[in-house]
């Protein structure tokens, strides 16, 4: 059908005695096509091409790979003076956009035009964004893959096992599981680690960049305590992402944040004390607030990623891994949250945070009512006869 309707146009042209639109023979050659990458901050394209006329147009096209519904490529046009050689070059500076993490796969391609409209458009090319400060050696298994450049491969090894025992025990509490690859970076410190990020915050010892399946944290080999548990952590927040990844909403953040610190193991002290006082005090936070990101007060924080774990083990423990899994995937259907926890609870947000406070002993707030109303209702007169004291009185 399109075949036939090249023919039809044509004709109709040269019935009409007008030209029908030719692409120019393209004489443009690329010389040198490059990159530079300056590891986290900037990457630097650079091409030189030729023709019989004067090339008067480039464009640079790159695309990210991440998880996502669709192929997204990004533009670029180049400024320089026209001519039959040209050299032109064009800098992704990150410190404006946002940086990548370790790793990150980047195709590029580039199109150039000249004078007579011939266009070339050259093959794309696959360009790795990793840091090359450190001699990087990996280890892989079930998916997930552990770079490392300091400590032994048994150092390795180990962080890998917990990363694996960190899915099995997600899969079987709440049945999420890896769909996708998974990258994980270890730091031999939080400075390297800070050294591979743009605007660190000083107190930055892990992330995980969920729409890239990556985590870069710094996890030295004389603190694997700490490390275990925190790529538990962040590995569960990949995880969760795969399983509900959809174009249309996010997951609240206590879900999200309780999951993952169910997943860590039994809640240790620095959350466990706060939560408990602020049961005692009749001070919690509602699940309704625990919904956007939690505040930049550490004790405020504190109580937020605690409860989220209460809430989350209250989920679990009384309704059961499948209803779970059954949250998680009517959320990956675009669910709002009302509606994802009444489809699979019966339940809304505002009721869910009722329960689960009563399930851990926590005092109903009450409204403190003011007194006057109760005094003017069994004593109806006595404002107007206060009234009339008072000025005979004056």
């Amino acid at each position: 059908m399109i075949r036939k309707m090249g023919v039809l146009v044509i004709a109709l042209c040269l019935a009409l005695g007008v030209a029908a639109p030719v692409q120019a023979q393209s004489n443009i050659v690329v010389k040198s096509a490059t990159v530079l990458a300056s590891f986290p901050t900037d990457i630097t394209f650079k091409i030189t091409a030729q023709s019989s006329s004067n090339i008067n147009e480039i464009r640079l096209h790159y695309a990210v790979e991440q998880l996502g519904f669709a192929d997204v490529s990004a533009e670029a046009f180049i400024t320089f003076t026209p001519a039959l050689t040209v050299s032109a070059e064009w800098k992704w500076d990150m410190r404006r956009t946002g940086g990548l993490p370790p790793g990150t796969l980047i195709n590029y391609w580039w199109t150039v035009k000249d004078a007579s409209g011939a266009k070339l458009e050259t093959q794309k090319a696959r360009l790795k964004f990793d840091d090359v400060r450190f001699k990087w050696q990996k280890i892989s298994g079930n998916l997930i893959n552990i770079y490392w450049y300091e400590g032994t491969q048994a150092f390795a090894q180990d962080l890998l096992t917990t990363a694996q025992e960190a899915t099995a025990r997600l899969e079987k509490d709440t049945g999420a599981f890896l769909r996708e690859d998974v990258h994980i970076y270890i730091y031999a410190s939080s400075n390297d680690l800070r050294g591979s990020m743009i605007f660190p915050q000083e107190w930055t010892g892990g992330v995980a960049f969920t729409r890239y399946g990556t985590i870069a944290i710094g996890i030295s080999p004389l603190n694997l305590t700490w490390g275990k548990r925190a790529i538990a952590h962040e590995l569960t927040h990949l995880v969760t992402h795969q399983m509900v990844l959809n174009p249309y909403n996010d997951i609240p953040v206590w879900l999200e944040e309780g999951i993952a610190m169910y997943n860590e193991g039994p809640l240790q002290s620095q959350f466990s004390v706060p939560l408990n006082k602020a049961i005692a005090d009749n001070k919690l936070l509602s699940l309704q607030t625990l919904s956007s990101p939690f505040s930049s007060f550490a004790d405020v924080s504190y109580l937020s990623y605690a409860e989220s774990y209460s809430a989350v083990e209250y989920l679990i423990k009384t309704y059961g891994k499948d209803k779970m899994l059954q949250l998680l995937e009517t959320f990956r259907q675009g669910s709002t949250y009302d509606g994802a926890l009444m489809k699979v609870y019966g339940m809304d947000m505002r009721s869910l945070n009722a329960k689960w406070k009563q399930s851990i002993g926590a005092i109903p707030k009450t409204v403190r009512k003011s007194p006057l109303p109760f005094i003017f209702t069994v004593f109806p007169g006595l404002l107007a006869v206060s009234l009339i004291i008072w000025r005979r009185l004056a």
